[in-house]
């Protein structure tokens, strides 16, 4: 809990007032991330709920429940109404905004110094420590696409800098996951992940799981690929892996990846013969026996061969 508390404050904490660090809190949308917040701030450091100050922004839509809301929020927070600041509107939005606060310079120096600790010595120690971490700045920070066809396009991370983007793709790359270009268009700054053996691993390290409806929403899109699909390099690498074992047909090789021949042979085949990774053996049955090179051998043995891959140009020796 200590750190996807640690990975909620980084994405959506509350940390700045008057341009120096002391406030303590959180803000979001989603009132379970709150409440899971509120959770990690009582069993890591000993904070009550109570001690907490609540000030909501309500959209438009619903100023008109704005006592029931208040009311049912107090209810699922433990925060007595007493706490709470008067509720404001803003035009923009549909969904109330929950800020949870507590002013004090002392606090908030204390958990950044403990967080600034552990980003130095600990979270990248272990992959379930940058899971965990990563577990709530997704919860917080991510935004979830899914296309009109109903199938995961991008999850992309909100972070403001490259200091912070980076800090994000160090957490991705240690468990593996391959992040894209960042976006640094001002306002829309963020880290991209794309590809389905990236989501993969994002669902083996239940790394969405802390928000219900980004939940709800990946595991739409995730559903959503009705075939076996790959980052750029992977089919390649795949494709090396098994003309390693023994030399293969694009049919042979179609039906163990669970893609088309055409696929295999557009995709993977005519690109890694030309870096010089594959090579056409005899025809067997009116069908091109492919076999791996030296050269493809030894790509297997780089530890950055994926990388490698996913460029169709020819690579240096």
């Amino acid at each position: 809990m200590l750190f996807e508390g640690l990975g909620l404050r980084f994405g959506d904490g509350i940390k700045l007032q008057g341009g120096e660090i002391r406030v303590f809190g959180f803000s979001n949308t989603c009132l379970e991330l709150v409440k899971y917040f509120l959770k990690f701030a009582n069993e890591c450091f000993g904070i009550n709920p109570s001690q907490f100050r609540v000030a909501l922004i309500i959209p438009p839509k619903l100023v008109e429940r704005k006592e029931e809301i208040e009311f049912n929020i107090s209810n699922e927070l433990c925060i007595p109404r007493n706490n709470f600041y008067k509720s404001r509107t803003l035009e923009r939005g549909n969904m109330t905004v929950i800020n949870v606060t507590i002013s004090s310079r002392l606090l908030a120096f204390l958990i950044q110094l403990i967080f600034d600790y552990m980003k130095e010595n600990v979270i990248f120690s272990n992959q379930l420590f940058s899971a965990c971490v990563l577990r709530g700045i997704i919860a917080s920070e991510a935004n979830i696409n899914v296309r009109k066809e109903g199938r995961l396009g991008e999850i992309t991370i909100a972070a403001e800098g490259e200091e912070k983007r980076n800090f994000i793709r160090k957490l991705l790359l240690n468990l593996n996951i391959q992040p894209n270009k960042d976006k640094t268009i001002e306002n829309q700054e963020c880290v991209c992940i794309t590809g389905l053996s990236n989501f993969k691993i994002i669902k083996e390290w239940k790394l969405i799981d802390l928000n219900p409806r980004k939940l709800k929403d990946f595991e739409i899109g995730l559903n959503g690929f009705k075939v076996e699909q790959s980052r750029k390099g992977e089919l390649r690498l795949k494709v090396l892996q098994l003309l390693a074992e023994k030399p293969r047909t694009r049919q042979e090789l179609g039906k163990l990846l669970n893609r088309s021949p055409a696929t295999i042979k557009t995709e993977a085949l005519y690109i890694l013969e030309n870096q010089g990774f594959v090579k056409r053996g005899e025809l067997n049955s009116k069908s091109r026996i492919w076999e791996i090179t030296e050269k493809g051998l030894e790509i297997l043995k780089d530890e950055k061969a994926l990388e490698k891959l996913r460029s169709k140009q020819s690579i240096l020796p």
